[in-house]
C-alpha cells in the first residue's frame, strides 16, 4: 500500500498487487470532502474513507468514530454486511495498542513503532505483517498475509488504520 499526501492537504491510499497493478484506492471525492489530512490527527473529528476497485465498486468503507472518553482511536470497518470495530486497547501497555473484534474474536495489532513494523496476531499466531518505508510524499507499506483467517478488507483496513495512527513516526 502507498499512503501519500496530495494537495490541498489530503491523503491518497492505494493498494497494489505483487506485479504493481493497482487493485484498490480511495475515492477522490472522499479525499477532498471528508478525509482531510490535517483533521485526521484530531481524534474527535469523525470521517469516512471508501476504498474502490478498478471497476469503481466500493469494496469497503472505514469510518473514524468519535471515541468514548479516555480513548483516542476508534474505527469501524463495514463490508459485505459485516462490521469490525477497531479500538485502542487500554489493557495493553505497548505501542501500538490497537485491537479489533471480528466475529466475536479479539485480534491484536502489535509491533515496533520506531521500526515501522507491525503484525496482526491471534493468540500469538502472526496472521499478517506490514512494514513501512518512507517514500517521497508519504510511506509505502509492504504487506504479507500468512493466514487467510480474516477477510481481505480487514487486513487492508488494518494497514490504513496503522498509517493514520502512526504516519508521522
Amino acid at each position: 500500500m502507498r499512503a501519500t499526501s496530495r494537495p490541498p492537504a489530503a491523503m491518497a491510499y492505494a493498494f497494489y498487487d505483487a506485479d504493481g497493478l493497482k487493485i484498490l484506492h480511495n475515492k477522490d471525492d472522499a479525499l477532498v470532502d471528508r478525509f482531510d489530512y490535517i483533521l485526521r490527527e484530531l481524534p474527535m473529528i469523525p470521517y469516512t474513507l471508501s476504498l474502490i476497485d478498478a471497476d469503481g465498486n466500493e469494496r469497503f468503507h472505514l469510518e473514524r468514530k468519535t471515541p468514548p472518553p479516555f480513548q483516542t482511536h476508534a474505527f469501524q470497518l463495514s463490508f459485505d454486511d459485516e462490521v469490525v470495530d477497531f479500538f485502542e486497547d487500554k489493557a495493553r501497555f505497548s505501542l501500538p495498542n490497537l485491537s479489533f473484534i471480528y466475529r466475536e474474536k479479539k485480534y491484536d495489532i502489535v509491533g515496533f513503532v520506531r521500526n515501522r513494523e507491525f503484525f496482526i496476531e491471534e493468540d500469538e499466531l502472526k496472521l499478517m505483517s506490514m512494514t513501512a518505508s518512507p517514500i517521497a510524499g508519504g510511506k509505502e507499506y509492504a504487506v504479507a498475509i500468512y493466514e487467510d483467517a480474516l477477510p481481505l478488507a480487514v487486513y487492508f483496513a488494518a494497514v490504513i488504520i496503522m498509517d493514520i495512527c502512526f504516519h508521522n513516526y
